[in-house]
């Protein structure tokens, strides 16, 4: 067998159709190109009154951005500052050595900046990483973790006015740091905003993946919550995983459960025994039960959230590993056949969601 690292695999597959606050979740991360002062490339602000107190570090506009983020109270505010002259990619390298996960956006990007950062985002998902970007009108992302905004105007409620739609991708991370998983964004007000300038056909893009503001009366809201996704198998990639509140559980629960595998288990004295791994699968159990306890309300606490061994997946590894006997045992042999350094783990679980269709049928006498 090749050796690699070890393999942490934290996967999801949904048998069900359908929060705690956690600060770590509402991080919006902002590239800006700035040669205002050299003296930082990445700087995290806890509210407004930080940024206003680094006034002279940013251009005007690029300060702006800042307040548009805050306008919304995301737990923290993550600024990458690059030059002029430096491109996307160098904020990215940025990103990584500075924040695990959050909602990332490049202010005044231009369309090779945001087609760069959702190839990037792709490449994170590969590696088990959870950070999403906001991009404006990329072609067809298709991705769980990156929302594709399109209007082509929006009319800011100051002195700013009618602006590009590309404007308001900074105020876009603001909000969803803000909801991250404790509210879903469906109908959500944009406070700064006075008009938008709509898309023809709403479900048409909404259907496509694109993410759309409406007007509504005074204001302007979120039409509703979708990432980008649009090419589903009904398992690994489902209807709904295109909720933006569904990809954020998902992605809470894979880092707090990859997380804790790494910090308790791997390397930590654990061999890989069968007794240990129902240690592990109780850990999880339980965390998964404090994610549908009253007023968290991530999972569904109607519904039995639990994981167990994989015993099809570990009989399949000593099959191909050649201990054909492994096709006769019975299920608890395969349980207690731990296989070499792997566990094979999965879940059902079920991931609350937000009222957002209503059929209310009134039948009159």
């Amino acid at each position: 067998m090749t050796v690699t690292m070890p393999n942490i695999d934290v996967s999801f597959s949904q048998k069900a159709a359908s929060l705690p606050e956690r600060s770590e979740r509402g991080y919006a991360i902002l590239i800006v190109k700035d040669d205002t002062s050299a003296m930082f490339n990445y700087k995290e602000y806890s509210d407004i009154t930080e940024v206003d107190t680094d006034k002279e570090l940013y251009t005007e506009d690029n300060l702006q951005y800042l307040k548009d983020i805050f306008t919304f109270a995301p737990y923290k505010a993550c600024v990458v500052k690059i030059g002029n002259t430096a491109t996307i990619s160098d904020a990215l390298k940025i990103v990584i050595e500075n924040v695990k996960t959050g909602w990332i956006t490049m202010a005044d990007g231009r369309t090779e900046d945001f087609t760069t950062l959702s190839s990037w985002i792709k490449s994170q998902v590969a590696n088990k990483r959870t950070y999403k970007a906001v991009v404006y009108n990329v072609t067809s992302p298709d991705e769980k973790h990156i929302v594709n905004f399109v209007n082509t105007k929006i009319t800011f409620s100051d002195s700013r006015g009618e602006r590009t739609g590309e404007k308001y991708c900074p105020s876009l991370i603001g909000i969803l740091a803000k909801c991250n998983i404790t509210q879903g964004c469906n109908n959500f007000r944009c406070t700064n905003l006075s008009k938008v300038s709509e898309v023809d056909d709403r479900n048409e893009a909404l259907g496509a993946g694109k993410f759309i503001l409406i007007n509504d009366g005074a204001d302007v809201r979120i039409a509703r919550g979708i990432n980008s996704l649009t090419t589903t198998n009904g398992k690994s990639a489902t209807e709904d995983m295109k909720e933006i509140e569904v990809v954020e559980a998902m992605d809470l629960m894979q880092d707090d459960i990859s997380t804790t595998f790494k910090e308790d288990y791997l390397g930590g004295g654990y061999k890989n025994k069968y007794d240990n791994q129902i240690l592990f699968i109780s850990a999880v159990n339980g965390y998964f039960k404090k994610l549908s306890a009253n007023g968290t309300d991530v999972l569904d606490e109607e519904y039995e959230n639990k994981s167990d061994i994989n015993v099809e997946k570990q009989r399949e590894a000593w099959i191909e590993a050649g201990t054909n006997e492994a096709k006769d045992w019975t299920d608890i042999q395969v349980r207690k056949n731990t296989f070499k350094r792997s566990l094979f783990i999965n879940a059902n679980v079920k991931i609350l969601q937000s009222m957002v269709d209503l059929d209310f049928a009134i039948n009159l006498a």
